[in-house]
């Protein structure tokens, strides 16, 4: 790579905003990639980097070259032992959605300051569902597929329309309303494994966690959640009573994006397909009814000097019978950073 192409890589507001000793620590971590071949996936024959993980890793690890490119490594090999790029993109839409219902979904909403909005039902999360895709899936590998939604769609997406953002993160509200005793206990091992990917696998992916209808024995499971989740996840937990959930809630996101049953105006509850704002279906050329099932990916051009960079977001994974889905469903052009 020239000198040039990675100055233009440096144009992003949440690279342009690091000092120049974490500036350094990134063209010291992309260095290291290069020379030990560790990619995160290849695209095109290409072998792809993307800056955002890179900096998650750097974050994590207080902008240790050392440590985060251990952590990063870590994670790329584990990614291609499961062939997890691979997983997702061929996985079968039914599967697909019988595992997202395992885990935060996105309500196609998005806060004030333009992060997507996660919401986590967990009395909605069924022992027996879990025990189904345990059955076909023994590694559980396809526990990973919503993260990856994430990552590959929703974030992309967002930071589109919020090109001079901070680093993609999620928000995420976790709905404890009706969960008892046992309910919890028979999630236990599930909770701590999304716990696990998460702090191990995709760091700094967290902007906020608000967790309400909090429980009388809820103080069991924060000291179950100070084990499972390192400081920096549990440093952005904030539990919101009953009386005020509402207005802290709506301090961050909009009441038009707040579902109505955490006291918001948006009829959308956990479960139902994303409800897209405005800005979200005019960049997917969407009209606005249910959004299609399954994996999506939104690819985008490599970075150069022009002013917008090109983009298709494309369904993919398996359909009945077997057959093998690619629909583009928008081209897009974004804005450069």
């Amino acid at each position: 790579m020239s000198s040039q192409d990675s100055q233009e890589r440096l144009e992003a507001p949440y690279i342009v905003a690091l000092s120049t000793s974490q500036r350094q620590a990134l063209m010291e971590l992309r260095s290291w990639c290069v020379k030990n071949d560790v990619c995160w996936r290849t695209q095109n024959g290409i072998n792809v980097n993307d800056d955002v993980a890179l900096l998650r890793y750097l974050k994590a690890r207080n902008w240790q070259v050392a440590a985060a490119a251990k952590q990063y490594s870590t994670t790329v090999s584990w990614r291609r032992k499961i062939g997890l790029d691979d997983l997702y993109e061929n996985a079968g839409i039914d599967q697909f959605e019988a595992v997202s219902r395992l885990m935060p979904q996105w309500t196609g909403r998005r806060t004030r300051e333009g992060v997507p909005l996660f919401v986590y039902s967990v009395a909605k999360t069924r022992p027996e569902d879990l025990l189904t895709t345990s059955k076909a899936d023994p590694s559980l590998s396809s526990v990973f597929l919503p993260a990856e939604y994430s990552i590959r769609f929703v974030q992309p997406v967002c930071a589109a329309l919020h090109p001079q953002g901070s680093m993609p993160v999620l928000a995420h509200i976790i709905d404890l309303n009706g969960v008892g005793v046992r309910h919890f206990w028979s999630l236990r091992s599930h909770l701590q494994k999304a716990a696990s990917m998460a702090t191990n696998h995709y760091p700094e992916s967290v902007d906020r966690i608000f967790i309400v209808g909090a429980p009388s024995f809820f103080p069991t499971i924060w000291g179950y959640i100070t084990k499972w989740f390192d400081a920096a996840i549990t440093s952005k937990i904030s539990v919101l009573s009953a009386e005020k959930a509402r207005e802290v809630l709506t301090q961050h996101v909009n009441p038009c994006d707040l579902p109505q049953s955490f006291g918001g105006d948006l009829d959308w509850e956990y479960g139902m397909a994303p409800s897209f704002d405005s800005d979200v279906q005019t960049l997917l050329q969407s009209t606005g009814g249910d959004w299609i099932d399954g994996p999506v990916v939104l690819d985008m051009a490599p970075e150069g000097d022009s002013v917008t960079r090109a983009g298709s977001v494309l369904a993919v994974g398996i359909e009945k019978e077997n057959r093998p889905r690619r629909i583009l469903i928008a081209n897009l052009s974004i804005p450069s950073n």
